[in-house]
């Protein structure tokens, strides 16, 4: 059985992510601009932490853009040291990617400074409110792979 969703939820929902994404850059945007980092190279740092030695392509596809882009992203971060370039064992004309000490660091306090900025949001919010969120979680998980390619 088919389900049709409201497009008013749909909006809804872009609205509310949009407006999560834009305060949490909000928030890590002093972070970014001490390592000097894009959002679009720190989302590919993000990528590779989860997985290590993944190659260009394969980041492309998780990212949803263009491998020519990563590549801009990926020479720029080498360049800066945050990223390691290293030849995929299976095949030497690829490269596989792997973070530096340097960048494992950086998104580590990241990662908390973000983390502790919705902690200190949801604490704010009633028991209620809390529980909705922990019963929606794995449906937002599960949207969140749908929309990835």
């Amino acid at each position: 059985m088919s389900v049709v969703v409201a497009e008013p939820s749909a909006a809804l929902l872009t609205k509310a992510f949009g407006r999560i994404n834009r305060a949490l850059r909000y928030r890590t945007r002093a972070a970014h601009e001490a390592l000097g980092v894009t959002d679009s190279e720190s989302e590919l740092l993000r990528v590779i932490r989860r997985r290590p030695g993944l190659r260009v392509q394969d980041a492309a596809s998780e990212l949803g853009i263009a491998s020519n882009s990563v590549s801009t992203l990926v020479k720029q971060l080498t360049r800066t040291g945050l990223i390691e370039r290293g030849a995929d064992p299976v095949d030497a004309r690829a490269a596989c990617l792997r973070l530096s000490p340097a960048a494992e660091e950086w998104l580590k306090q990241m990662g908390s400074t973000r983390e502790e900025a919705v902690a200190r949001a949801m604490a704010s919010l009633d028991h209620t409110e809390l529980a909705q969120i922990e019963e929606a979680l794995p449906a937002l998980r599960k949207l969140a792979d749908k929309l990835l390619p």
